[in-house]
């Protein structure tokens, strides 16, 4: 069929491993959206969802730390934290879906590693117990090295997200497309805690408003100084070329220090 909805989600693991210590309203205004993300993909009759997510050094390491990697497995097993408060649990994978977009990638001239044994951490995990807990649906895990330079640049990241997009409209699939990771947070540096609010609003302001050459210029730089987390935003900028011009709804923005991280929710409907 086609794409049938589209969300861009924070996971910061502080939201399910010590979600107590927001402050109740920030913690209500999260849960709250997360809960209005599940109800409108749970009406969207999608089929199976495809997660553009990052590395947390669960699969990779420095000696192998590819830019984009596709998963094709029947099926992955999550968290690999046993802290984060979420149920370990078999997430169902989408292996022919996931071939076709291998395949689309190859024609297009972009070569993605894929794999068959995946592990998921946090940055899948938390967005797949917020939205899929018993109403599981098959996942396709496409990973970002968000984490090692060189990162691939925004304009890769787009590219990639513009090729999966045109396999995604022309499979026989109702799929539902996820972006997980971010905003603006400094995860293990001196600047723990951090968090950029100019910077996060203004990306959701890009985002919502699908400027596309503001997300594909966006530097490096200018995500590092929002923090190392911030570089997750690239699973975002691929959500934006996945969707060719769809706009954005914030459903919640809330900077939860005691999470360390600008805590983002967006959905988005195809332009008029």
């Amino acid at each position: 069929m086609t794409i049938v909805f589209a969300a861009g989600v924070s996971h910061a693991p502080g939201s399910t491993a010590w979600p107590e210590l927001a402050p109740p309203e920030q913690k209500q205004a999260v849960y709250d959206g997360y809960a209005t993300v599940r109800g409108d993909l749970a009406a969207s009759g999608a089929e199976t969802v495809l997660v553009f997510t990052s590395e947390h050094w669960t699969n990779f390491f420095f000696e192998n730390m590819p830019p984009f990697c596709i998963g094709r497995a029947e099926a992955y097993r999550g968290p690999v934290e046993p802290w984060l408060k979420v149920p370990q649990t078999e997430v169902p994978g989408d292996p022919a879906l996931a071939n076709e977009v291998i395949a689309a990638l190859f024609d297009a001239g972009i070569n993605p590693n894929y794999s068959d044994e995946l592990k998921l951490d946090h940055g899948t995990m938390v967005p797949v117990h917020f939205l899929l807990s018993g109403a599981m649906k098959p996942v396709v895990p496409v990973i970002l090295n968000t984490l090692a330079d060189p990162m691939p640049s925004s304009e890769s990241c787009f590219r990639l997200g513009a090729a999966i997009g045109e396999t995604l409209r022309a499979t026989k699939k109702k799929v539902a497309v996820i972006a997980t990771g971010g905003l603006s947070h400094a995860p293990g540096e001196r600047a723990q805690g951090f968090i950029d609010a100019e910077f996060d609003k203004t990306f959701l302001a890009a985002m919502a408003n699908a400027d596309m050459e503001a997300l594909r210029s966006l530097s490096h730089e200018r995500m590092a100084a929002a923090g190392g987390g911030a570089h997750e935003v690239r699973a975002w900028i691929a959500l934006a070329g996945a969707l060719g011009g769809w706009t954005g709804e914030t459903i919640a923005y809330e900077a939860v220090v005691p999470w360390a991280t600008g805590f983002g929710l967006m959905e988005f409907h195809p332009a008029a």
